[in-house]
């Protein structure tokens, strides 16, 4: 017969609670001593890591990207038949520079490797001396890379540079990496807005504000000229078919004018050869008026489509001063006596289970 006192109990969550917490208090109770020694041991890693640690500089510059929602047409296609210039389709073409992709092109090596290899300016180093260089030396790799055997020497990579040797293609790589990995951020914080943030932290202050700025700067250009490259291209080789009918148009002026002049001083009407090639001149004069005209015309309805599709890319927000980012003695003796106590708990229960 099953007893009623068992049945009227049954199982709780609360057990295994309770007994884990008196195993808990058991091993501390049993061990506090030495449980105080990991305490200890943590709280004089964690002081001498505040030590050692470097120290670093936060910034954070916020962006707003304003784009032009056409898809190619519009403005541009209604010269395209009258010009002979393909621009049907301009802008749907690059997709690749369209939304959230702006995140993957701040991060790009080409544009990071651009952004480094600009000027620091800094007393007594050469007006070579770039960003680059300045990070590797904060980074303390110079000196490395100059006493160890596969590198030997001192590496540059001044802004005049340009190409590297192997060796240093392989320190650039080292340079990305971290960079990339460990330092830089790009983020949307809103997916329904337009807005970005790049943060960046290094053991330079200057240089996290002036490298900052600069990956903004070049990322800026580099997908202006994507959006707008072929338009803008367009724009050029017609602003010269412009000016070269303009001056073939006032040398026929002239000619015509000469011509009408000649033929006003000398008149003989047996010479109807003169006459003629007054009249021919004024007609190439009045064709070459026309052309020049039309030309115009195009030219500034493909000046007013490069304005609309050219996107608009503000700083809207940045830190000034780059924060300041240093471990405290105190907190590192702190946090390193918690995860000391925590490890010794752990140890010694899992050992006397």
């Amino acid at each position: 017969m099953t007893n009623s006192t068992d049945i009227n109990q049954g199982y709780t969550f609360r057990e295994p609670i309770i007994k884990g917490v008196k195993a808990l208090y058991g091993v501390i109770a049993s061990n506090f001593r030495k449980l105080m020694l990991f305490a200890l041991l943590g709280g004089t890693l964690g002081w001498l890591y505040s030590l050692v640690r470097p120290t670093t500089y936060k910034t954070q510059i916020k962006i707003f990207v304003e784009d032009s929602k056409s898809a190619g047409g519009g403005l541009m296609s209604m010269v395209a038949g009258q010009i002979g210039i393909d621009v049907g389709g301009l802008m749907g073409g690059n997709s690749v520079l369209a939304g959230d992709n702006v995140l993957e092109l701040a991060k790009s090596k080409i544009l990071l490797q651009k952004a480094l290899q600009t000027p620091y300016p800094m007393q007594g180093k050469d007006s070579t001396y770039s960003l680059a260089d300045q990070y590797a030396d904060a980074m303390g790799w110079k000196k490395s890379w100059s006493a160890s055997r596969k590198v030997g020497y001192n590496v540059s990579f001044a802004t005049n540079k340009p190409f590297f040797n192997r060796v240093e293609d392989s320190l650039w790589q080292v340079m990305f990496k971290r960079i990339i990995e460990k330092e830089l951020a790009v983020n949307k914080p809103d997916k329904k807005l337009g807005f970005y943030t790049i943060d960046l932290e290094t053991r330079d202050e200057l240089l996290s504000k002036l490298l900052s700025e600069r990956i903004v700067q070049t990322t800026t250009n580099f997908y202006i000229e994507g959006k707008i490259g072929r338009l803008k291209k367009n724009v050029e080789r017609l602003q010269r078919r412009v000016d070269s009918i303009g001056a073939m148009l006032n040398s026929k002026t002239y000619d015509a004018a000469s011509a009408n002049v000649e033929n006003q001083i000398d008149i003989n009407l047996a010479l109807a050869q003169p006459i003629a090639a007054a009249e021919i001149k004024t007609k190439d004069k009045a064709f070459a008026s026309v052309i020049y005209g039309e030309l115009l015309k195009n030219l500034e309805v493909m000046k007013t489509a490069l304005i609309q599709e050219t996107p608009s890319i503000m700083i809207v927000d940045e830190n000034k001063i780059p924060k300041r980012d240093i471990l405290k003695w105190y907190w590192g003796i702190f946090f390193g006596m918690l995860l000391g106590g925590v490890a010794g708990v752990l140890y010694y229960f899992r050992f006397n289970r």
